[in-house]
């Protein structure tokens, strides 16, 4: 096996512990707070030390997992007052690109199929969701429509910075007890969002974006409070 070929099967299982590793804190099946046992990890994968040893770092920088006592480390228990901190980050990247996006979408029409793909896939998935697999197929929609919007502000920095927000994984923790209903209007809202971009209306598109989030902070607001 050729050095080239070790370097790329490597990447590919730190991105697939990655992927596994962040699932399973989404659907709560790692839990808050709960320690990292790095053999219970490669057995439940079937991956060597090394990738989850990686995969733990990448989650670790994105705040998913923090260190503990001992050199150890443990899933992140996540505090109201963070996700409405990074929800106005979020709100501050959304709007401030708002005109480039806009260009953006003007000279690349294929971002329209992608938006539309989205939707479409989203579209199914809200009218017919029933367990937590469904739940997170949803979340991967709702973060992909984000994330391509935000691509299109034509700034990779911003686009990282972005995704290490990670409000999206942040929200399930408290999110996953919404009803179906509210599932169904955050599909709405961005059905409105990309209404706004293709008539190419600024003020629509800022007004549409506001909404959104607010609505999301208000959901998790009430949410929280029943739980407390």
């Amino acid at each position: 096996m050729n050095a080239e070929f070790e370097f790329f099967q490597s990447n590919t299982l730190v991105d697939m512990a990655y992927k596994e590793i962040k699932k399973d804190i989404t659907l709560n099946t790692l839990k808050p707070g709960q320690k990292i046992i790095l053999r219970d990890l490669c057995e439940r994968y079937g991956i060597s030390e090394t990738p989850i040893k990686q995969a733990l770092n990448r989650l670790l920088m994105e705040g998913l997992i923090e260190s503990a006592p001992r050199k150890s480390m443990r899933v992140k228990r996540i505090k109201l007052e963070e996700i409405d901190e990074l929800l106005e980050i979020r709100l501050m990247i959304e709007t401030f690109y708002v005109n480039r996006i806009l260009q953006t979408l003007k000279s690349n029409p294929e971002i329209k199929e992608k938006f539309l793909k989205n939707l479409e896939e989203h579209r199914k998935v809200v009218e017919n969701i029933e367990g937590l697999n469904d739940f997170y197929r949803h979340l991967s929609l709702d973060q992909e429509f984000h994330q391509i919007y935000i691509e299109c502000s034509d700034n990779k920095k911003v686009l990282q910075i972005y995704n290490n927000l990670g409000t999206h994984i942040y929200m399930y923790h408290v999110y996953w007890k919404q009803g179906k209903a509210r599932m169904k209007e955050a599909f709405q809202e961005h059905k409105a969002i990309f209404d706004a971009l293709v008539i190419f209306d600024e003020n629509k598109l800022l007004e549409m974006v506001k909404k959104h989030i607010y609505n999301t902070k208000q959901d998790i607001q009430q949410i929280w409070e029943k739980q407390v």
